[in-house]
């Protein structure tokens, strides 16, 4: 392997003088600088930078996480919007990302904790959490800055980024009885979300504030994936016919339940409204056009890794940042 005593004898220069060349030092002539960059690049050296970090105790790297990775679905583009906006934070922060997937099985073997030590990982943003999620309080107690994506996750060394969920939904919820629904459904994702649990919560208060009893068995759940969603529609609509609207908690689940109510013979909106969350790209070019609650996933991610940054530089503590939201109204509800 070459090392920094290989490029300083092929330089026929000091080490103090590769060393300073490659640092960055202005105290280092014109000369001298090329003839190390011209060594180095001869001898394929590259500075070891964790090393370097290292020793002046300070690492450039941070983490994104993404839990349970394997049952992600690339059709919304929400992973690709994350990690654009982590990408985009990166940049203009100058710092590296590292991705670390994780299946719920291999969560058993190696924390996310034994991970960020083992790699010198600076800070991390973990997308994707489920509150079964074995390991992750070892992450949050530890000193390692972390900043949760849609989780209320506050303390000295952990942070979140957050759309008010309940408030999203129980603002789309009311849209849909102020254009006249009183019996409305809801297709969740799972009960280990977060996100889940505040979205059936904001349901339900925009029920009972209109008067509109709470039925949790016209609540049913699909994990927030597109084959279960379109598998559940025909049994949950035959059992459910005297509904006017369905409230979806994710815009994948809703477009395969509109495919699957086409293919039943079910107009939307004539015979069923439905409103979607999310507003992912494909939202705007089904037939019909879906309503939806539009949340800025490149915002969250490039806010989330802003706030670790925060962490590591100003010592800041964690601290929860709530996002905005827009209802989208579009073609899939419809005046009752």
């Amino acid at each position: 392997m070459v090392s920094i005593k290989d490029v300083a004898k092929r330089a026929n220069v000091s080490i103090s003088a590769v060393s300073k060349t490659l640092n960055g030092y202005t105290d280092v002539s014109e000369a001298t600088r090329r003839k190390v960059m011209q060594a180095a690049q001869e001898l394929n050296y590259f500075p070891n930078m964790l090393a370097k970090n290292l020793k002046h105790k300070v690492t450039k790297t941070i983490a994104l996480i993404i839990s349970n990775f394997e049952q992600t679905n690339g059709k919304d583009g929400v992973l690709f919007q994350i990690m654009s906006g982590i990408y985009g934070a990166a940049n203009h922060y100058q710092y590296e990302v590292v991705i670390y997937t994780r299946s719920l099985s291999e969560q058993q073997d190696k924390s996310y904790w034994q991970f960020c030590k083992e790699h010198k990982i600076a800070g991390v943003v973990i997308s994707g959490l489920r509150t079964t999620d074995p390991y992750f309080q070892e992450l949050v107690n530890s000193d390692i800055p972390c900043v949760v994506i849609d989780a209320e996750i506050v303390g000295p060394h952990a942070g979140s980024v957050i759309t008010d969920n309940v408030n999203a939904a129980r603002e789309a919820v009311k849209f849909l009885i102020g254009k006249g629904h009183r019996r409305i459904g809801m297709m969740n994702g799972h009960k280990f979300a977060t996100v889940s649990i505040q979205r059936q919560q904001g349901y339900r208060e925009a029920l009972e504030n209109a008067g509109i009893e709470y039925d949790p068995k016209i609540v049913i759940e699909a994990d927030y994936a597109e084959e279960l969603a379109y598998e559940a529609t025909e049994d949950y609509l035959k059992a459910n016919p005297h509904l006017t609207a369905v409230f979806i908690a994710s815009d994948l689940m809703a477009i395969a339940f509109m495919s699957r109510c086409r293919e039943l013979g079910i107009r939307i909106p004539e015979d069923l409204s439905v409103m979607g969350f999310d507003d992912i790209i494909l939202s705007s070019y089904t037939t019909p056009r879906l309503s939806t609650v539009r949340q800025d996933f490149y915002g969250s991610a490039y806010s989330a890794f802003e706030q670790v940054i925060h962490m590591l530089e100003k010592n800041e503590p964690g601290y929860q940042k709530i996002l905005p939201f827009e209802v989208v109204d579009r073609e899939s509800v419809k005046m009752q």
